[in-house]
């Protein structure tokens, strides 16, 4: 019991973990009707994911109305339901 408790928390740790991790990215869409965007973002190495350009849901505490396509970026995720979504978003200069 004592090494399944261990195996969890462990599992958490790098869940959380992962979710802390900031990535690079420039905007390409935004649609603040539907709280998505468009990010081409760096690799994520965390959950090995390849640089690529994808479609990301964001969390409604994160406006996106300062956001335009071009726009460097940097965010974190969470992993939510088999998909990525926001959860912070901030302008790099």
């Amino acid at each position: 019991m004592k090494y399944l408790l261990l195996l969890i928390v462990s599992l958490f740790s790098l869940s959380a973990a992962a979710a802390s991790e900031w990535v690079r990215a420039e905007v390409v869409r935004v649609d603040t009707a539907k709280q998505r965007i468009v990010l081409k973002h760096e690799p994520i190495p965390s959950i090995k994911m390849p640089a690529m350009t994808m479609r990301f849901d964001v969390v409604k505490e994160v406006p996106l109305d300062s956001y335009r396509p071009g726009d460097r970026v940097q965010f974190q995720f969470k992993e939510a339901g088999g998909s990525l979504d926001i959860t912070a978003l901030e302008k790099l200069k």
